[in-house]
């Protein structure tokens, strides 16, 4: 599913209807995908305010130390794979993706070493005009349940 977001608010607005599918449905990754300055920092920052314990997370870009933890439930860890190199995170990146309780943010997730499932991914286009395109795409049957989710939830939101 594709939607336009012509504007900040609106992707504050996805990002609290993806925090609202989740507690519904329970954690699926979320891997982020955009070039620079698309709003990955932006929609996590949204979803992890709109998880409970949100309000207490200083949510900031993980680039220079790659991960942050926030004491949300679930617990949300986000991850900046632009800079990792090498498997520096290696093994620890593997047990918070393999674990049901977490939610895992990973931006720039196409450099991830495997899929992962389930997971709702969300990659940016930037168009000629205004704001951005957002494509959500769930693998794994929580992850088809949250993009549905999400897309019931910004309709009705525009109605």
């Amino acid at each position: 599913m594709t939607f336009h977001l012509p504007d900040l608010q609106a992707t504050c607005r996805l990002g609290r209807a993806l925090a609202e599918a989740i507690r519904a449905h329970g954690p699926a990754a979320l891997l982020l995908d955009g070039p620079l300055g698309a709003g990955k920092t932006t929609l996590t920052r949204a979803l992890v305010e709109a998880l409970p314990g949100g309000l207490e997370a200083e949510v900031a870009s993980p680039s220079f130390n790659l991960m942050n933890r926030y004491p949300t439930q679930p617990e949300t860890v986000h991850i900046d794979l632009y800079r990792e190199s090498g498997g520096m995170l290696g093994e620890e990146l593997e047990d918070i993706l393999d674990d049901p309780t977490v939610l895992a943010v990973v931006e720039w997730a196409k450099r991830l070493p495997r899929p992962v499932e389930p997971a709702v991914h969300v990659t940016w286009q930037q168009p000629p005009h205004e704001g951005r395109m957002v494509t959500l795409q769930g693998t794994g049957e929580r992850g088809r349940r949250i993009v549905e989710a999400v897309h019931t939830a910004l309709a009705e939101g525009s109605r």
